[in-house]
């Protein structure tokens, strides 16, 4: 599959996001299960799909509040989501259907669940398929690798004041770097590790957690980068960038 940017596709209205939501079965038949779920499991071990929305939830709604961690919610979801079971009916079946969906020359994301605090995203990738640098303007974000496995990178913006970057580049440091297999998670803020890229080293499905939410404000603000091939001389981890 040539390379694009899926995240692009979140330009879409939120209405014709409704139409891809339409194929998964009805989160809202397990609404009982999901209230019950989380108090009846002891701690450590796998949550329900429909407790760990909640879970998440209850986190995402503490952003509203002035004492707000991002550095603590990433970490607090990341464990939440260390305990998600893989092969819940409604994960495995959304799963499912985004394979079928990705041979038919489909787009190959789809939302599983748009809150206000937050947003809920399956991502698959084609072998050695790549999203490019980009950044997640004023987001925090997880990946839990459902399946498969993928390269990520991690970049901050620095200042170089001895080197001078041509004109509208800048130089951005990787500050983390990873190869993620199933249950392995990556984590970014609005402040650090906000810009990365991903490549599929096989077949792969990311379970993607965005707060807040992507909206049209968020969509136009983001920024896409191409790096340049080799690192700037003596700083092994600091590559100019072009906006793109």
């Amino acid at each position: 599959m040539d390379e694009y940017d899926r995240r692009e596709f979140l330009s879409l209205s939120l209405p014709g996001f409704l139409g891809v939501l339409t194929a998964l079965p009805s989160l809202c038949a397990f609404a009982t299960r999901a209230n019950a779920a989380e108090g009846r499991l002891p701690a450590g071990e796998a949550m329900h799909w429909e407790a760990f929305l909640e879970a998440v939830g209850k986190e995402a709604a503490k952003q509203h509040l002035d004492a707000w961690s991002q550095d603590d919610y990433v970490k607090t979801i990341s464990t939440l989501a260390s305990r998600l079971h893989l092969e819940d009916p409604v994960l495995t079946k959304a799963m499912e259907q985004l394979t079928t969906r990705l041979k038919h020359g489909n787009v190959d994301f789809q939302y599983l669940e748009q809150r206000v605090d937050f947003s809920l995203c399956l991502v698959q990738f084609d072998e050695g398929e790549v999203i490019r640098p980009h950044d997640h303007p004023g987001m925090t974000g997880m990946i839990l690798c459902a399946s498969g496995e993928i390269e990520t990178s991690n970049f901050d913006p620095v200042e170089m004041p001895d080197l001078q970057a041509a004109a509208g580049h800048q130089f951005l440091k990787r500050v983390g770097q990873a190869v993620l297999k199933p249950n392995d998670i990556s984590t970014l803020t609005a402040k650090a590790r906000n810009i990365h890229t991903l490549r599929a080293r096989k077949v792969t499905q990311l379970v993607d957690i965005f707060t807040p939410p992507y909206n049209d404000e968020r969509v136009e603000q983001s920024h896409w980068f191409e790096l340049a091939p080799e690192a700037v001389p003596g700083q092994p981890d600091v590559f100019e960038a072009k906006p793109v």
